[in-house]
Protein backbone atom coordinates (compact mmCIF):
# COMPACT_ATOMS: atom_id res chain seq x y z
CA UNK A 1 0.00 0.00 0.00
CA UNK A 2 1.08 3.72 -0.53
CA UNK A 3 1.24 6.42 1.45
CA UNK A 4 -1.68 7.86 0.11
CA UNK A 5 -3.75 4.41 0.48
CA UNK A 6 -2.85 4.20 4.32
CA UNK A 7 -3.71 7.47 4.98
CA UNK A 8 -7.12 6.84 2.95
CA UNK A 9 -7.52 3.99 5.43
CA UNK A 10 -6.48 5.18 8.84
CA UNK A 11 -9.20 7.56 7.97
CA UNK A 12 -11.60 4.91 7.63
CA UNK A 13 -10.84 2.92 10.99
CA UNK A 14 -11.08 6.84 12.78
CA UNK A 15 -14.12 7.53 11.25
CA UNK A 16 -15.65 3.80 12.51
CA UNK A 17 -16.46 3.26 8.47
CA UNK A 18 -14.24 0.03 8.91
CA UNK A 19 -12.64 -2.00 12.09
CA UNK A 20 -10.01 -3.56 12.54
CA UNK A 21 -10.34 -6.55 11.25
CA UNK A 22 -11.54 -5.12 7.91
CA UNK A 23 -8.42 -3.01 7.74
CA UNK A 24 -5.57 -3.78 5.39
CA UNK A 25 -3.18 -2.01 7.61
CA UNK A 26 -1.97 -4.62 10.86
CA UNK A 27 0.96 -4.30 13.05
CA UNK A 28 4.10 -6.39 11.88
CA UNK A 29 5.05 -8.33 14.55
CA UNK A 30 9.05 -8.12 15.79
CA UNK A 31 10.56 -11.46 14.48
CA UNK A 32 11.37 -13.35 18.16
CA UNK A 33 15.05 -14.47 17.88
CA UNK A 34 16.38 -17.48 20.29
CA UNK A 35 20.11 -18.11 21.38
CA UNK A 36 21.64 -21.61 22.63
CA UNK A 37 24.27 -22.24 24.19
CA UNK A 38 27.30 -19.62 24.70
CA UNK A 39 25.51 -16.76 23.44
CA UNK A 40 22.44 -17.66 25.81
CA UNK A 41 25.11 -17.30 28.65
CA UNK A 42 26.84 -14.04 27.34
CA UNK A 43 23.31 -12.54 26.80
CA UNK A 44 21.94 -13.34 30.48
CA UNK A 45 25.06 -11.60 32.00
CA UNK A 46 25.09 -8.40 29.87
CA UNK A 47 21.56 -7.86 31.02
CA UNK A 48 22.06 -9.19 34.51
CA UNK A 49 25.36 -9.00 35.17
CA UNK A 50 25.18 -6.10 38.19
CA UNK A 51 23.15 -8.81 39.87
CA UNK A 52 25.36 -11.34 39.77
CA UNK A 53 28.04 -8.86 41.20
CA UNK A 54 26.09 -7.79 43.90
CA UNK A 55 24.58 -11.50 44.59
CA UNK A 56 28.71 -12.66 44.66
CA UNK A 57 29.90 -9.65 46.75
CA UNK A 58 26.46 -10.65 49.32
CA UNK A 59 27.24 -14.50 49.50
CA UNK A 60 31.47 -14.13 50.09
CA UNK A 61 30.12 -11.50 53.22
CA UNK A 62 27.82 -13.94 54.20
CA UNK A 63 30.62 -17.12 54.25
CA UNK A 64 32.99 -14.94 55.19
CA UNK A 65 30.79 -14.04 58.94
CA UNK A 66 29.70 -17.72 58.95
CA UNK A 67 34.16 -18.87 59.01
CA UNK A 68 34.65 -16.04 61.52
CA UNK A 69 31.83 -17.31 63.90
CA UNK A 70 33.16 -20.82 63.70
CA UNK A 71 36.81 -20.11 64.14
CA UNK A 72 36.39 -17.24 66.76
CA UNK A 73 37.25 -18.73 70.14
CA UNK A 74 34.01 -19.10 72.09
CA UNK A 75 33.57 -17.58 75.61
CA UNK A 76 33.87 -19.70 79.19
CA UNK A 77 30.59 -16.93 80.08
CA UNK A 78 29.31 -14.06 78.53
CA UNK A 79 28.87 -10.64 80.19
CA UNK A 80 26.73 -8.00 78.66
CA UNK A 81 27.28 -4.51 79.41
CA UNK A 82 24.36 -2.24 78.95
CA UNK A 83 24.39 2.07 79.57
CA UNK A 84 22.32 4.21 78.54
CA UNK A 85 24.24 7.30 80.90
CA UNK A 86 25.55 9.25 77.48
CA UNK A 87 28.70 9.97 79.39
CA UNK A 88 29.26 6.92 81.05
CA UNK A 89 28.40 4.88 77.88
CA UNK A 90 31.21 6.85 76.00
CA UNK A 91 33.39 5.95 78.68
CA UNK A 92 33.02 2.49 78.92
CA UNK A 93 33.04 2.15 75.22
CA UNK A 94 36.40 2.01 75.04
CA UNK A 95 36.92 -0.55 78.02
CA UNK A 96 35.75 -4.17 76.05
CA UNK A 97 39.13 -5.76 76.43
CA UNK A 98 39.98 -4.89 79.93
CA UNK A 99 36.69 -6.29 81.13
CA UNK A 100 37.25 -9.09 79.71
CA UNK A 101 41.14 -9.42 80.93
CA UNK A 102 39.83 -8.73 84.64
CA UNK A 103 36.38 -11.52 84.08
CA UNK A 104 38.95 -13.60 82.69
CA UNK A 105 41.32 -13.42 85.86
CA UNK A 106 38.07 -14.58 88.06
CA UNK A 107 36.87 -17.44 86.11
CA UNK A 108 37.36 -20.74 86.01
CA UNK A 109 38.21 -22.76 82.73
CA UNK A 110 34.53 -23.94 81.92
CA UNK A 111 35.13 -26.09 78.78
CA UNK A 112 38.72 -27.51 79.96
CA UNK A 113 40.29 -26.03 77.19
CA UNK A 114 43.50 -25.07 79.11
CA UNK A 115 42.94 -21.37 79.03
CA UNK A 116 39.88 -18.80 79.86
CA UNK A 117 37.93 -16.25 77.43
CA UNK A 118 35.17 -14.48 78.52
CA UNK A 119 32.70 -12.55 75.63
CA UNK A 120 32.10 -9.44 76.40
CA UNK A 121 29.41 -7.42 73.94
CA UNK A 122 28.57 -3.20 74.75
CA UNK A 123 25.19 -2.17 74.07
CA UNK A 124 24.83 1.37 74.09
CA UNK A 125 21.22 2.49 74.68
CA UNK A 126 21.98 6.10 75.03
CA UNK A 127 20.63 9.05 72.50
CA UNK A 128 21.86 8.55 69.33
CA UNK A 129 21.28 10.42 65.83
CA UNK A 130 21.45 6.82 64.25
CA UNK A 131 18.29 5.27 64.68
CA UNK A 132 19.71 2.08 63.14
CA UNK A 133 22.65 2.16 65.76
CA UNK A 134 19.66 2.48 68.12
CA UNK A 135 17.90 -0.34 66.89
CA UNK A 136 20.86 -2.36 67.42
CA UNK A 137 21.46 -1.81 70.91
CA UNK A 138 17.65 -2.39 71.76
CA UNK A 139 17.97 -5.90 69.76
CA UNK A 140 20.52 -7.03 71.05
CA UNK A 141 19.55 -6.42 74.30
CA UNK A 142 15.93 -7.91 73.96
CA UNK A 143 17.54 -11.08 72.19
CA UNK A 144 20.06 -11.80 75.35
CA UNK A 145 17.59 -11.04 78.18
CA UNK A 146 14.88 -13.60 76.53
CA UNK A 147 16.90 -15.88 74.32
CA UNK A 148 20.92 -15.44 75.20
CA UNK A 149 23.33 -16.64 77.19
CA UNK A 150 24.59 -13.49 78.63
CA UNK A 151 23.62 -13.90 82.85
CA UNK A 152 26.13 -11.46 84.10
CA UNK A 153 25.62 -7.79 82.92
CA UNK A 154 27.58 -4.51 83.61
CA UNK A 155 25.18 -1.65 83.96
CA UNK A 156 24.37 1.47 85.15
CA UNK A 157 21.53 2.47 86.64
CA UNK A 158 19.47 3.93 83.36
CA UNK A 159 20.55 1.11 81.66
CA UNK A 160 19.48 -1.19 84.61
CA UNK A 161 16.12 0.29 84.50
CA UNK A 162 16.02 -0.17 80.58
CA UNK A 163 17.38 -3.61 80.93
CA UNK A 164 14.57 -4.85 82.99
CA UNK A 165 11.45 -2.03 82.36
CA UNK A 166 12.63 -0.34 85.94
CA UNK A 167 11.60 -3.85 87.55
CA UNK A 168 15.52 -4.91 89.23
CA UNK A 169 13.95 -7.93 91.00
CA UNK A 170 15.03 -9.80 87.67
CA UNK A 171 18.74 -9.57 89.09
CA UNK A 172 19.65 -11.48 91.69
CA UNK A 173 19.64 -10.11 95.24
CA UNK A 174 23.23 -10.13 96.23
CA UNK A 175 22.71 -8.00 99.79
CA UNK A 176 21.32 -11.45 100.70
CA UNK A 177 24.29 -13.76 99.47
CA UNK A 178 26.92 -11.39 100.81
CA UNK A 179 24.94 -9.29 103.78
CA UNK A 180 28.12 -7.87 105.29
CA UNK A 181 29.77 -6.57 101.84
CA UNK A 182 30.28 -2.86 101.37
CA UNK A 183 30.38 -3.22 97.69
CA UNK A 184 27.35 -4.44 96.90
CA UNK A 185 23.76 -2.63 96.67
CA UNK A 186 20.68 -5.07 96.39
CA UNK A 187 21.15 -6.54 93.24
CA UNK A 188 24.47 -4.47 92.55
CA UNK A 189 28.32 -5.15 93.09
CA UNK A 190 29.13 -1.49 92.52
CA UNK A 191 32.72 -1.70 90.45
CA UNK A 192 34.14 1.78 91.76
CA UNK A 193 37.08 1.03 94.72
CA UNK A 194 37.03 -2.86 94.04
CA UNK A 195 39.90 -4.63 93.38
CA UNK A 196 37.95 -5.66 89.65
CA UNK A 197 38.41 -2.24 88.89
CA UNK A 198 42.30 -2.17 89.63
CA UNK A 199 42.19 -5.40 87.35
CA UNK A 200 40.57 -3.76 84.54
CA UNK A 201 42.85 -0.77 84.60
CA UNK A 202 39.62 1.57 85.50
CA UNK A 203 40.33 2.55 89.39
CA UNK A 204 40.38 6.24 88.88
CA UNK A 205 38.31 6.69 85.66
CA UNK A 206 35.86 4.23 86.85
CA UNK A 207 32.40 6.22 87.46
CA UNK A 208 30.52 5.62 90.95
CA UNK A 209 27.44 4.66 88.54
CA UNK A 210 28.97 1.19 87.43
CA UNK A 211 27.68 -2.24 88.38
CA UNK A 212 27.78 -5.80 88.21
CA UNK A 213 24.59 -8.09 88.43
CA UNK A 214 23.40 -11.82 88.00
CA UNK A 215 19.82 -12.20 85.86
CA UNK A 216 17.35 -14.62 87.66
CA UNK A 217 16.03 -17.17 85.60
CA UNK A 218 12.85 -17.98 85.36
CA UNK A 219 10.78 -21.09 84.63
CA UNK A 220 9.16 -18.58 81.35
CA UNK A 221 12.62 -18.48 80.25
CA UNK A 222 12.93 -19.14 76.38
CA UNK A 223 15.80 -20.88 76.65
CA UNK A 224 16.21 -21.85 80.31
CA UNK A 225 18.27 -24.86 79.03
CA UNK A 226 21.11 -23.04 78.61
CA UNK A 227 20.23 -19.89 81.00
CA UNK A 228 20.88 -22.12 83.81
CA UNK A 229 23.80 -23.39 83.85
CA UNK A 230 25.18 -19.84 82.35
CA UNK A 231 23.56 -18.04 85.81
CA UNK A 232 25.39 -20.90 87.70
CA UNK A 233 28.92 -19.77 86.46
CA UNK A 234 27.74 -15.99 86.58
CA UNK A 235 27.25 -16.49 90.08
CA UNK A 236 30.85 -18.35 90.96
CA UNK A 237 32.67 -15.65 89.05
CA UNK A 238 30.89 -13.28 90.77
CA UNK A 239 31.67 -15.12 94.17
CA UNK A 240 35.45 -15.01 93.30
CA UNK A 241 35.39 -11.46 92.07
CA UNK A 242 33.26 -10.43 95.81
CA UNK A 243 36.23 -12.88 97.57
CA UNK A 244 39.32 -11.70 95.58
CA UNK A 245 39.68 -15.62 94.60
CA UNK A 246 41.87 -15.93 91.24
CA UNK A 247 40.89 -18.96 88.93
CA UNK A 248 43.23 -18.18 86.45
CA UNK A 249 47.14 -17.40 85.98
CA UNK A 250 48.37 -14.65 83.17
CA UNK A 251 51.82 -15.81 80.76
CA UNK A 252 54.06 -13.11 79.61
CA UNK A 253 51.72 -12.64 76.35
CA UNK A 254 48.78 -11.25 78.59
CA UNK A 255 47.17 -14.78 77.97
CA UNK A 256 44.91 -16.29 80.98
CA UNK A 257 45.45 -19.83 81.65
CA UNK A 258 43.09 -22.02 84.15
CA UNK A 259 43.87 -23.50 87.38
CA UNK A 260 43.50 -26.36 89.18
CA UNK A 261 42.48 -25.69 92.88
CA UNK A 262 42.31 -22.14 93.21
CA UNK A 263 42.98 -22.28 96.90
CA UNK A 264 46.75 -22.90 96.00
CA UNK A 265 47.21 -20.57 93.72
CA UNK A 266 45.51 -18.04 95.72
CA UNK A 267 47.44 -18.78 99.07
CA UNK A 268 50.49 -18.68 96.82
CA UNK A 269 50.01 -15.07 95.40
Amino acid sequence: MSYQDDKRELLKLKQGIINEEESEIHEEEKPVYEVHGIKKIENFFYHYKWYVVAGIFFAAVFVFMMVSLLQKEQGDIRVLVVTKNKEIASNVMYKTQEFEKAFELYCPDYDNSGYIHVDVYNVDLSENPDPQYSLAGVTKLTSEMMYGEAQMFILDTEGANAATNDNFSQFVDLSELYPDNKQIEGPFYRIKGSDFAVNAQYFEACPDDLYIAVKKVFDTDQNSAKSVPAQKKALEVLDNIVNGYYAGWVDDQGRIYGINGREDFNEAR
